[in-house]
């Protein structure tokens, strides 16, 4: 029996990490150790000055025995990429971690193969493009988000075209590109005049997730029995909690129906989850009210039991800098089958959720209109019954495998391209040149 190829995957967030983009990092390293030899090279989970992330050690057990994790300690830059990265000149918060990743290459890469590497963080893709330039390897970039759209919004506009250099360059060294939207790959084609079999479609994807009863997706059938009183609806969200999504529309919506509908809110219950940060506490703590609870962080299988029991999952984005974002929420609510009600702005996760008929949404900001949606959602059965029904027949076009089957498709094609490009000198002492001081 032949020997599985081996990918590099750099993925700075990984488990045991209690965040989105660690959880799809797993995903991908799982499925994909089906058909390679996967090595896993990411930061061991330790704080910052500034920046602290959530520990979910039950994010291990899923992980499987033949995958190899290779986990790097973050340089000693005592927060000053942290804090260069808040004011915006940085790209990155974690390039302490990459210099070290850089430092360690010889430890960390010992034989051929291919180099996967994934956004965000910018520094995933730094380290995947100098372990490409490096030792000739090919290189698999994985954009989950939109670097450059991204790094220029906000003030940052004035560093647009440094960040879309910087970007350029990535994508030039690539061998392949995977992005999560059409209309990301259109746009990076006409960003950077790249061929567009160069760039595929994968969309996110997330752990398989409880499903609803199939008695569910049965419309209701009016037949009379004994009066019962009807059980609150629950509308949910678990996720992070910042600027990026805003989530406290929902409690200001459901503050409004109470304001105009008191009886209608009563049949209704909001339950939100995720760290307790600064944006909570100034932000959406002031909203909680009567019927609104905050259930803080929870691992990933109690959320998972959490959403399952809900009737309606919420989910926003809070500027049209993202409209080209598919937020892995939308997928956990597909995986679940659980009805969606949302703002967000004009663009993919918006698309995806009105052509499919998976829920109702509105503009960004628009209080008023997200109340309507939490009322007609909540008295029409029928509609939700609809809204499931055309989750349950998404489930299949956003499945992980049919994802795993792209990269796995983009990943045999490097493999087999056979090809190793001398662009640096992998094994000598300095390698490339790059603006980064060891403060060791």
């Amino acid at each position: 029996m032949s020997r599985k190829p081996k990918v590099y995957f750099v993925a700075c967030a990984f488990p045991p990490f209690g965040r989105g983009n660690a959880i799809t990092n797993a995903c991908v390293a799982n499925g994909l150790s089906e058909f390679f030899r996967v090595q896993v090279i990411c930061k061991e989970l330790s704080g910052g000055l500034l920046l602290n992330y959530q520990e979910d050690a039950s994010l291990l057990d899923d992980l499987p025995s033949d995958l190899t994790v290779s986990r790097v300690a973050g340089g000693r830059w005592l927060g000053i990429d942290e804090i260069l990265y808040g004011i915006g000149l940085l790209p990155c918060y974690y390039l302490s971690w990459a210099w070290k990743v850089w430092r360690q290459r010889r430890r960390l890469v010992r034989e051929p193969g291919v180099i996967m590497a994934v956004y965000p963080v910018f520094s995933d893709l730094l380290v995947g493009y100098l372990l490409s330039w490096a030792y000739g390897y090919p290189l698999l970039v994985d954009f989950r988000d939109d670097f450059s759209g991204v790094m220029s919004r906000g003030w940052r506009k004035i560093l647009s075209g440094w960040y879309r250099r910087m970007e350029a360059g990535l994508v030039r060294q690539a061998d392949g590109i995977t992005v999560t939207t059409e209309t990301l790959k259109a746009d990076m084609i006409r960003r950077h005049g790249l061929a567009a079999e160069k760039v595929s479609v994968v969309y996110n994807i997330v752990p398989e997730a409880p499903k609803i009863a199939a008695a569910a997706l049965a419309p209701p059938d009016g037949s009379a029995g004994e009066a019962v009183a009807p059980q609150p609806l629950v509308v949910t969200y678990a996720g992070a909690i910042s600027r990026i999504q805003r989530p406290e529309i929902l409690l200001r919506a459901y503050d409004r129906l109470g304001a105009s509908k008191p009886g209608l809110a009563d049949r209704l219950r909001v339950e939100l989850y995720g760290p307790e940060s600064p944006y909570y506490r100034r932000h959406v703590r002031p909203h909680l009210r009567e019927g609104a609870t905050f259930g803080g962080f929870l691992p990933k299988r109690q959320i998972d039991a959490v959403q399952a029991a809900a009737d309606i999952g919420f989910l926003s984005l809070g500027d049209a800098t993202y409209a080209y974002a598919t937020p892995t929420k939308l997928f956990d609510y597909v995986a679940l089958e659980l009805p969606i009600v949302a703002a967000l702005p004009d663009g993919a996760a918006r698309d995806i959720i009105v052509e499919r008929g998976l829920g109702l949404v509105v503009d960004i900001g628009d209080v008023d209109g997200l109340a309507r949606c939490l009322e007609r959602m909540m008295q029409d059965a029928d509609l939700r019954c609809r809204c499931r029904q055309n989750l349950h027949a998404a489930g299949d076009e956003f499945a992980p495998e049919r994802q795993i089957a792209e990269w796995r498709h983009q990943l045999d094609r490097l493999v087999s391209g056979g090809a190793v490009r001398v662009l640096g000198q992998g094994l000598s002492e300095e390698g490339p040149e790059i603006a980064m001081v060891d403060s060791r």
